[in-house]
């Protein structure tokens, strides 16, 4: 299995697995501001452990993390992480954050992307990019984009996420381990005891 992050689409036909990157951060301060107690130890945890502690009640949230490139990672099973639905906070002080959500529970697909403090934009999957104009090209060039056809109707995209997520490597330049996150182990935390009120608070 290669890197970069199209394998993902993959993934999360069996996994609900949410990812955060962040950039000038390292993965513990990214743990922190995704929820982690600043004292608590990074412990090394396999993705099958992960689920337990949410599934076992040990706890609501829990956060895997990693380096690739000059991106920090986090990746949490099952829940809505804290990074999801506005929270720009998380890229104060000059970071850049982005995060991805499968939300098998509630489609489509998300990308969440912050920066220096403001929401920059979002949209789902399937969608024109909106207010990221900026990835129309990336997202074009892998052929991410619907495209209205004579009928008037938006033509079927094959392979869509993939496509996108293509799209979003190729940009941002954004890799995950595989072997690490699906089959390996990681340093891990706790973000959450308990569940929020909202979701992706």
């Amino acid at each position: 299995m290669s890197e970069g992050i199209q394998w993902l689409a993959d993934e999360w036909g069996r996994s609900d697995l949410n990812v955060t990157f962040a950039r000038r951060i390292n993965p513990r301060d990214l743990a922190i501001r995704l929820g982690a107690d600043p004292v608590a130890p990074l412990q090394p945890l396999t993705a099958y452990h992960a689920e337990a502690m949410l599934q076992g009640g040990e706890c609501a949230r829990v956060a895997r993390v990693g380096q690739s490139g000059e991106w920090s990672y986090a990746v949490e099973p099952l829940c809505p992480s804290r990074a999801w639905w506005g929270k720009p906070e998380l890229s104060m002080g000059d970071l850049e954050v982005l995060h991805l959500t499968p939300k098998s529970y509630d489609p489509p697909k998300e990308f969440w992307y912050y920066r220096d403090g403001v929401t920059l934009g979002r949209f789902d999957f399937g969608e024109q990019p909106g207010e990221l104009e900026f990835l129309t090209p990336s997202l074009e060039a892998e052929g991410a984009l619907n495209v209205r056809g004579p009928n008037g109707l938006y033509a079927r995209i094959d392979d869509e996420a993939r496509k996108i997520l293509a799209a979003l490597e190729r940009h941002f330049g954004l890799s995950l381990p595989y072997e690490d996150v699906v089959h390996g182990t990681l340093p891990g935390v706790v973000t959450a005891m308990t569940p929020p009120e909202n979701l992706g608070d």
